[in-house]
């Protein structure tokens, strides 16, 4: 029988071997890596103390407990460093081009975020809290958070604001919850050069990458004149997605991994803190702290060289934040009020660079007090458009896909819906639908989907979901145009919101239609309205929170952009929904002006009175008569 020594000289000895092969793409040493890695953790149980790379069970703040399904860590910093070598073992020139890649109801006479789910709140630049508006301002020369009061639109006033400009943290979208103000942001240090010297006679700079760190902000607002702050929590990384539940604050982030010099430098020549993450929580300490290779989770196949790591944090406690990392990737972020789905796109290329497979990667957690809990992980073929082609019911995993070069659709393009049980195992599918065309959005509705495609025309199919194993379409819509978003009117009409255009495909405009869905075999549009020209533009073609619903009032408003001339109108268009007579213009909100900061981002409403805000100023109207009562400057 073999001695363990001998036993690894000869893993060592075959991997040798296999170094010395020519260089080829990852692309094509896919299998050929997956077992080199294979070597490297056979090698690595063997070497270490036995707890490096074996099945660990999930933790929380590096505690073990049970849970059901297990993970693996990475262990070591030397087990880092052998995956990451084996996985993105790349020439220079290869390294510098790689690329990683419901409804609001007016409550309370004041507005509320857009989101999908209900009570899956979503943070914005702008949140409503009582008679309060707090709004995110990042200008070219300023970065603030601006606090209005406005108990009366007469007298509605800055009171208020938090600056960031002088500082490294930026913020960037916000939460209120009772009276704490919570603020997502980033900080993003400079980019620094160190000095290398070489037989102590040659020198040179090296530019090192900038650290990005992101996280949030708590402050007591409970006098909103003075609001201050009470609790900070940043992790290392770039901001993904967040969503606050009840009290709790659940936020992603990814941290890119630079591999060029790990691949190019020996183990003993690295500081294994560079690649250790970092965090800070100053509800135990104001000290940065560590997360350590035996507290990074890794899965089967690495993905993409990333770290995604998710942040916590109970809002009615001083219980120190939930911090997680995996090491993969994260893109879509999808939120029950159970569960979180983080969605990664991954693309597999042959050797002349053409597109073989796409596929997206599915990481499911159990959401609960602030704390996460890995619950399961899966791929299916295809990429996802955005948050809004997942969805959860019933215990079920709704997830629709493209599959082809999404980029070209005049090439092999097709699309599949997906339904899978709560361990994320396929139960059901729909599989090449609507040929030579790609998602652009998608809405469920309980038991129902309702997905656009587009190439030349406007495909709405809707698509039965009730019976999980066996979901149908039942019928199909072909009109000019196409949108990007979709918005449950009532139980038997569906608001979309896009582009118009003609035979061809070509933009003519903006695009609003309604569509009766009560017979599901054959959908309709019953009416719809073109606004502006191509050179039209809306921030709500691409993010849903720029969208002002009143249900119980039957308006919609968004933010529209017109461009001619060298001149912008910047507008706030507001529409009656009437289903006999269609979108019945009630009037417009205007700022005119080049001014970047001075394009209106959202429209919010407190009593009986709108507020259009822009990075410099903020219009108050009447809601009936649309008359401008005051402007102010903030």
């Amino acid at each position: 029988m073999k001695t363990d020594k001998q036993f690894i000289d000869e893993i060592y000895k075959k991997y040798e071997e296999y170094s010395k092969e020519k260089k080829k793409p990852k692309y094509i040493q896919k299998i050929a890596n997956v077992a080199a890695v294979l070597i490297v953790v056979l090698s690595a149980i063997f070497v270490f103390s036995g707890t490096s790379l074996q099945e660990n069970k999930i933790s929380e703040n590096g505690k073990i407990e049970e849970t059901k399904i297990q993970l693996k860590t990475v262990g070591s910093f030397e087990n880092f460093y052998n995956t990451i070598k084996q996985n993105y073992g790349l020439t220079n020139n290869e390294e510098e081009n790689k690329n990683t890649v419901q409804d609001s109801i007016r409550e309370d006479t004041s507005y509320q975020t857009n989101v999908q789910e209900e009570n899956v709140d979503e943070s914005d630049i702008v949140k409503v809290s009582g008679n309060y508006i707090y709004y995110v301002s990042n200008g070219t020369e300023q970065s603030k958070i601006v606090i209005i009061e406005a108990e009366s639109a007469e007298n509605s006033n800055k009171i208020s604001e938090i600056d960031y400009t002088s500082e490294l943290f930026k913020p960037r979208e916000i939460y209120v919850n009772k009276n704490q103000l919570i603020v997502i942001g980033n900080e993003t240090e400079s980019v620094t050069t160190i000095t290398k010297t070489i037989n102590e006679s040659v020198t040179y700079d090296i530019a090192m990458p900038p650290k990005s760190k992101s996280g949030i902000i708590i402050y007591d607002v409970s006098n909103p004149k003075e609001p201050k702050e009470i609790r900070r929590v940043m992790v290392e990384g770039n901001y993904l997605n967040s969503r606050m539940i009840n009290n709790n604050i659940y936020l992603s982030a990814t941290k890119y991994i630079y591999t060029s010099n790990l691949v190019k430098n020996n183990l003993e020549d690295l500081n294994e803190n560079d690649y250790m993450p970092k965090y800070i929580d100053t509800s135990s300490s104001e000290e940065e702290k560590f997360i350590p290779f035996s507290n990074i989770y890794c899965f089967d196949e690495m993905e993409s060289a990333n770290y995604l790591i998710l942040m916590g944090v109970n809002l009615e406690t001083n219980e120190e934040a939930d911090i997680q990392t995996f090491l993969g990737a994260g893109e879509y972020t999808y939120s029950s009020n159970q569960n979180m789905y983080i969605a990664t796109s991954n693309f597999e290329y042959d050797e002349q660079y053409k597109l073989k497979n796409s596929t997206t990667h599915i990481l499911k957690f159990a959401l609960n007090e602030g704390k996460f809990r890995f619950e399961a992980e899966t791929d299916v073929q295809g990429i996802v458009n955005n948050q809004f082609s997942m969805d959860e019911n019933d215990n079920y995993f709704r997830i629709a896909t493209t599959t082809g070069e999404i980029w070209n659709i005049n090439k092999d393009t097709a699309n599949n819906l997906y339904i899978l049980n709560n361990k994320l195992e396929k139960v059901g599918e729909i599989i090449g639908f609507a040929p030579d065309e790609k998602i652009y959005s998608v809405r469920y509705t309980d038991n129902k989907a309702y997905v656009v495609t587009f190439k030349q025309t406007d495909p709405l199919f809707v698509i039965d979901l009730s019976e999980p194993s066996t979901p149908k379409i039942l019928g199909e819509l072909k009109i000019p145009g196409y949108s990007t978003y979709l918005h449950p009117y009532d139980e038997t009409h569906l608001i979309g919101f896009g582009y118009d255009t003609t035979e061809d495909g070509t933009t003519t405009g903006l695009k609003l239609s309604m569509f009766d869905i009560s017979d599901l075999s054959n959908p309709k549009e019953m009416f719809s309205t073109k606004i502006g020209n191509r050179y039209t533009s809306s921030e709500l073609t691409y993010n849903h929170k720029s969208l002002l619903y009143m249900k119980n009032d039957n308006i919609i408003a968004f933010p529209v952009n017109y461009y001619n001339s060298g001149i912008t109108r910047s507008t706030i268009p507001i529409y009656k929904i009437d289903l006999e007579k269609g979108f019945v213009l009630q009037g417009e909100i205007l700022h005119v002006s080049n001014e970047y900061e001075e394009h209106i981002e959202r429209i919010v409403y407190v009593g009986n009175a709108y507020y259009t805000l822009s990075k410099r100023i903020v219009k108050v109207v009447d809601m009936e008569t649309l008359q401008q009562i005051k402007e102010m400057e903030i």
